[in-house]
Order: structure tokens, then C-alpha cells, then sequence
């Protein structure tokens, strides 16, 4: 989203971007390929430093914990199903949130930020909530 603010109000307007840039999109896709690849080297080429998940219970976890997790361990079975993408420009993050549902039918909503980072888009943030199956049902 673009965001213009209006006089000494506050007021912030936000359009929608048409489309992310395409060297987002192709971190966002490197990204993903080094975490089912289990390369958690090129994984943490885009991720920030002071990176954290906060998962579907509450936990953190920090850029060096998930690299361990990643390291050596690729993705099995069948990729998530991804839906309800959508990109948000503010300034110079871009806000990512989508749905995603698992082989086992668990749908999670999940939020990622997005910062130019060293010239390059990384997340800083993700943040992941799991969708009650009666909420994800009256969704449908």
C-alpha cells in the first residue's frame, strides 16, 4: 500500500500495490525453495539478523534457532496450499499475509515483514495463527 498523509490530522490513506516488485517476489520464492531444500544458508540470505517467528502458541523463535531447525532437514510431502496472498507496501516494508493449509487440513494464518536489508528484501518478522476449523469452515 502506498500511504499519503494528510495535514497536521494524521490521516493516512493507503492504496493498494498493484504488485510487489520482482525482486520481492523472487527473494520470497528463494526463500521458500531454501526452506524445503533444507539449505539454511541461502534461507538466512533472506532473513534479518534480528529475525523472529512468534508461532501459533505464543513461542519465539530466533534466526539461529530456525536455522537449526532448517539445516539438513528438507521439506517432505506435499507443499502447503497457499491462499488470500496479498503484499501491503508501507514505506520501505512491504506487509505479506496469507493462509495456509497443510496436508492434515490445518489452516494457519500467517503475516510476514518484509525490509530492504543490505540491498536485499528480507523478513524480519513472521507471525503464525492457527484458524479454528469451525472459523475456517464458516470462512468457506
Amino acid at each position: 500500500m502506498r500511504l499519503v498523509m494528510l495535514g497536521c490530522f494524521g490521516l493516512i490513506l493507503a492504496t493498494p500495490v498493484a504488485a510487489q516488485p520482482a525482486s520481492l517476489r523472487k527473494a520470497s520464492d528463494a526463500r521458500t525453495e531454501a526452506l524445503r531444500a533444507g539449505n539454511a544458508r541461502e534461507w538466512a540470505r533472506y532473513t534479518t539478523d534480528d529475525f523472529t517467528v512468534t508461532g501459533t502458541h505464543g513461542t519465539v523463535t530466533t534466526k539461529a534457532q530456525r536455522i537449526a531447525e532448517i539445516d539438513g532437514h528438507p521439506a517432505t510431502g506435499t507443499p502447503p496450499t497457499i491462499a488470500d496472498r496479498r503484499w501491503r507496501e508501507h514505506g520501505s516494508a512491504v506487509i505479506e499475509t496469507f493462509s495456509s493449509t497443510g496436508s492434515a487440513g490445518n489452516a494457519t494464518r500467517i503475516m510476514s515483514v518484509w525490509v530492504r536489508d543490505g540491498g536485499l528484501w528480507k523478513v524480519a518478522a513472521v507471525q503464525l495463527t492457527a484458524v479454528d476449523s469451525t472459523a475456517a469452515a464458516a470462512v468457506r
